[in-house]
This record gives structure tokens, sequence and C-alpha cells, in this order.
């Protein structure tokens, strides 16, 4: 029997959270705080979904987020215990925020300071750095309606759409977040350059809606920060958290299926057998992957499933992880290596599911920030390629090592021309490890595309439409991809699960209430 069976049940009832990625992690700690008896399984020796750690040649890697851009979200979970987030985790500055790497030869320094942006702006495309005030107002409105007020708000009825329809239209956000660039700036460099944010939530920048453009906002309001140790760093301090008030956390459970019984589910089964009961379940795994392997859907489910798996999805990812002999001072952070084309990659990949010869880069050199994170005298990276997802068919066992040797050969001609000479260790993921290792339907690396149709309700719902104690967070769900929607959408499970235990203690009174006055009648 399981122990923690044996352990007293709180007042609000048991809760059982699958998965802990950031998703699962923050609503695990919101519940905890809500007085609710949490435990968090995880298939995995290691926490983190995809925020988990590699390591290589002795080096620990971030796995997946290297940005945090909302330290406010986190701070907020410590302070539901009365403690303080710096006192366990320390943010470090990026600076620059990006560097954007263009094939011409120029780069673009995305920087911390208003003024020192500008300036770049002027210096790529004189005349254009006046237009940035104007793009940054424009970005702050988006950031105030979409997720100041909405990233947290419940979308769980179509009257919920409709009541915020009037001001996505207001905001233009049917039209694409490259073309709301383009109204600012003229230079194709800087259009390439501020709407890139959207392919870090798996969207193409020609079809994101231009509601994406307050990751701008975001970012100026808050910083790019990197957690010192890594973002892994971050994600132990967030369990360590949950586990010294109370919660509980147990990996290497696989999780086979969700029981149920009429409209409501009962608790979790494991491949081992193991059963374990719940008043309600939160899911951090994609909800597609949820409906079609873990619950017993009926005939109108199903029907569902089959339209849920016809929305449109985010690209797949390569990525490589390598380690060099020497360190690399004149590289940043963060920087964006863009392929000759921009418009053509991305239709290929998201429209054909084909990879062309030409490819655009994310490099990642967390040393540039805490050099601690490689050992002295050496450096650590890991390089981000955008490829089609498994709809491709792709034969990725194959591809791996081709494309991995592709996108070496393309970081030593644009930026590290002794990098052969200098590569101690390689290590790389593909769209299958997305599928097989994190549960994501179609190998996709941020769950369903950010295109308006996509949006707020019309994403996989935070609350199943099917049984009305399942709960999801994560990238599918409502407010979507990256480390502030996914940390965010546990803030929308907690409203939810708030207003449905509110109705249901509402419920059983009336029920007792009845059964009391049926008895003085008799």
């Amino acid at each position: 029997m399981n122990e923690l069976m044996d352990k007293p049940v709180s007042a609000q009832g048991k809760a059982i959270v699958i998965g802990s990625g950031f998703g699962g992690i923050a609503v695990a700690i919101r519940l905890l705080s809500e007085g609710w008896d949490v435990e968090l399984l995880e298939r995995h020796a290691d926490i983190g979904g995809r925020a988990r750690v590699f390591h290589l040649d002795g080096v620990t890697f971030d796995a997946g987020p290297t940005v945090i851009t909302a330290p406010f979200i986190f701070e907020a979970l410590f302070e539901r215990f009365g403690e303080r987030m710096e006192e366990h985790v320390t943010l470090l500055p990026v600076e620059p925020f990006y560097r954007m790497d263009f094939a011409d030869g120029s780069y673009f320094d995305y920087k911390s300071r208003i003024d020192e942006t500008v300036a770049e702006i002027e210096r790529i495309s004189p005349g254009e750095g006046g237009a940035y005030a104007d793009f940054l107002k424009a970005t702050e409105v988006m950031y105030q309606r979409g997720f100041v007020e909405l990233a947290e708000q419940p979308f769980t009825r179509v009257s919920d759409m409709l009541k915020v329809l009037p001001d996505l239209v207001r905001l233009r956000a049917d039209i694409s977040l490259y073309d709301f660039v383009s109204r600012f700036f003229t230079d194709e460099r800087l259009r390439k350059a501020f709407s890139v944010p959207s392919l870090l939530v798996g969207g193409h920048p020609y079809r994101t809606s231009s509601l994406y453009g307050l990751i701008h906002a975001l970012e100026r309001r808050g910083g790019v920060w990197y957690p010192k140790g890594g973002t892994g760093a971050l994600v132990k301090a967030l369990a360590d958290l949950f586990k010294r008030n109370g919660g509980f956390i147990r990996t290497n459970q696989q999780v086979s299926a969700i029981s149920a019984e009429g409209g409501r589910v009962t608790g979790v089964e494991l491949v081992s057998g193991e059963h374990y009961s719940a008043d309600i379940v939160v899911s951090n795994v994609d909800p597609l992957h949820v409906y079609e392997h873990w619950l017993p859907m009926g005939r109108w489910g199903r029907l569902l499933n089959s339209w849920r798996r016809r929305m449109k999805q985010s690209m797949g990812l390569i990525v490589v992880y390598f380690t060099t002999q020497r360190r690399y001072p004149e590289l940043e952070h963060h920087t964006i290596v863009f392929g000759d084309t921009f418009k053509e990659i991305l239709d290929a990949i998201f429209d054909k599911h084909e990879l062309l010869d030409d490819l655009s880069l994310y490099l990642h050199r967390p040393s540039a920030t805490d050099p601690q994170m490689a050992p002295a005298n050496s450096d650590a990276f890991y390089v981000l390629a955008p490829v089609p997802n498994l709809s491709g068919k792709q034969d990725w066992e194959t591809l791996e090592p081709v494309l991995t040797q592709q996108i070496l050969l393309t970081l030593q001609q644009r930026l590290m021309p002794d990098l052969f000479e200098q590569l101690s260790a390689t290590h790389a993921i593909t769209p299958r490890y997305f599928h097989d290792a994190l549960s994501s339907p179609f190998g996709s690396g941020f769950s369903i595309a950010p295109t308006l149709t996509q949006s707020a309700g019309l994403r996989f719902h935070n609350r199943s439409p099917h049984f009305d104690n399942l709960y999801f967070v994560g990238a599918g769900t409502h407010p979507g991809a990256g480390v502030p929607g996914v940390v965010s959408s546990a803030g929308v499970v907690e409203r939810l699960v708030k207003e449905d235990s509110h109705k249901r203690q509402q419920w059983l009174a009336s029920v007792q209430d009845r059964s009391v006055q049926g008895g003085k009648v008799t």
C-alpha cells in the first residue's frame, strides 16, 4: 500500500499532479498553499520535464528553457509560504538580452536599456530608432490585456471567449506578429529580430497572432535572467519549496491510465499496477496524449479527439549539446543565427514538414553569464534548430548525426572558426525525444501552435470538458507555451479548482438539506 495513503487527508482533499515541468510544480505549490494534500508524480528518475537537466562530459546542461523573463511569477510561489525566492535562487542578468546574427555579416544586439537598443537600431538602420518607442507602446497595450488581465483568466465556455473578442479585434490580434512588427520597421533584419520571439513559443512569425507581441513588453518589464547554476537550479528550488511545506514528489512513476467513474476521475493507475486515489487530478502532460491514451472516452470524446489531432502543431526541434576545449568569450549568452532565408525555411517546416539545407539556429552559452556552467578554460553550449515535427515522417535515427554535423558546420562558418578543432563531446535530441520521453504528440516542441484560432479558449481547456475534476497545465493549454505562459496556466487551474470546490460544497449542502427536510416530512 502507498505510504501516503496512511497520512491524514487535508480538509480540501487529495490532489495528484502528473508531471514535474514548470507547470506541474507551480500548480502543485499553489494547491498545497490552499490546503490540498498534494502528491506530484514524475515518470523519470529526475524532475523538470522539458526543464530537466542533462549531463555530458562532466558538465550539467539545461535541457530546455534557458531564459527567465518574468521573475515575479516565481517570487509569488515562494511568497505563498512566507519565503523569499532570493534566499534560494540567484538570478543573474543577461546582457545583451539577445544577439541577432544575420547572413549578410551584420548583427543587432537587443539590450536591457531602451536607449542602447534604440542606438543599436540606428546603427544598423539609420532613421528607424525613433519607431522603437511606438513599437514598445503598442506591445505594452498587448501586455496589459493579454498577460496582466487574461493570462490567469479561465476560458472554459464559448461565452468566455466572446467577452474578449472586441478587445482582440481592437488590438488587431488577427494579423501576424511579423505584419505587426512591419508596421513599425522597414529594415528586414529588424522585422526578423522583433518577430522571432514567436518561435520561442512554437509559432510561425507569419502566422502567430500579433498578441504575442506582449513577449517584448514582458521582457522589458521583467528583464531577461539566468538562474545561477542553470534553469535546473530553479526547478530544484521550487521542488524543495514544495517538499519542505508538506508536498510529496514521487519519481519513476509511469502513468498508464486515469481512472474515472461517470463524469469524474477517481485517481491514477501506474504501469507498475499501483493505484493512487484522488479527489482531483491535474496533468502537466499534453492533453491530447492524456485523452487518447489514459482516459475512457465515449463516442463523442473519440470524435473530439479526431478533431484535436487535426489542430495545428508547433514545429519540432533538434537540440545539440556540446563542449569545447577552450572558452569563447567573444560569444554572447544568447545568439540567434538567421539563415539566408526566413519565411521560406519556416514555410517548409510548418506547412510542408520538410527540412531545407538552410538553417536558422539559437545558440545558448550560459558561461557568458554564469562562468561556473563550464569548467575552467573550456566551454559548454547548446544549439537549437527548428525542424519538422514527426508529421514529416523523417527517419530521425538516420538524420540526427547528419543534421548535427550540418548544425556544427554552420556554427563554424558563422561564429566559431575553430569549432571542430576544439570540439570535445556532443549529444543531440530530436522530435523523437519529445514524443517518446515527454509524451508530446507529433514530437512537437511546444504542443499546439499559437495561432489566433488556437489561443485562449480555443486552446486545450484547463479543465476537461469530459470530467469535472480533471485539470490541465502546460504548453498546450491557456495561456500558452513559454515559461511565463506555462507557469500562469497553474494560476488558471487554481482559480478553477476553487470555483469548482465551492460549487460542489454548495451542491452537497443542498443535497443534505433536502435529505433532512425529507426526513422531517416523513
